[in-house]
């Protein structure tokens, strides 16, 4: 087959062997691939399959203030949404959720130190 990148045309053969290995040539160049490591770089069909859970519980990274509180008990989060922000050596820190989930309970005040390793929040 031929394909154009930025105006480039290139001749593209795609082969498999029975041992599972792939090899794709580029304009006679060969890259050999094993067929495993081809699958799991794909993505799923299942729009729900490669969202990612938020752990169950939300720790300080290190020792500081709490200066705000942006979710609250109930509320739904996603990956990457703001949770809360922490003041330490004169730098805010913002902690954010690594995936999806719902605050059950936050266990800390604005204003609050805490330590690090410190539990912050539940989710459910």
């Amino acid at each position: 087959m031929k394909i154009t990148i930025k105006g480039k045309v290139y001749n593209i053969d795609i082969s498999e062997s029975e041992e599972g290995v792939v090899k794709v040539s580029v304009d006679g160049q060969d890259f050999i691939f094993q067929e495993k490591d081809i699958a799991k770089n794909i993505p799923s069909k299942d729009p729900g399959k490669n969202e990612k859970i938020a752990k169950k519980e939300i720790r300080a990274p290190i020792t500081g203030t709490i200066s705000k509180i942006f979710a609250k008990e109930g509320d739904l989060i996603e990956s990457g949404q703001k949770i809360l922000s922490l003041s330490a050596m004169k730098m805010e820190n913002e902690i954010v959720s690594e995936g999806k989930g719902r605050i059950k309970k936050i266990t800390v005040k604005e204003g609050q130190l805490v330590k690090a390793e410190e539990l912050l929040a539940e989710l459910e």
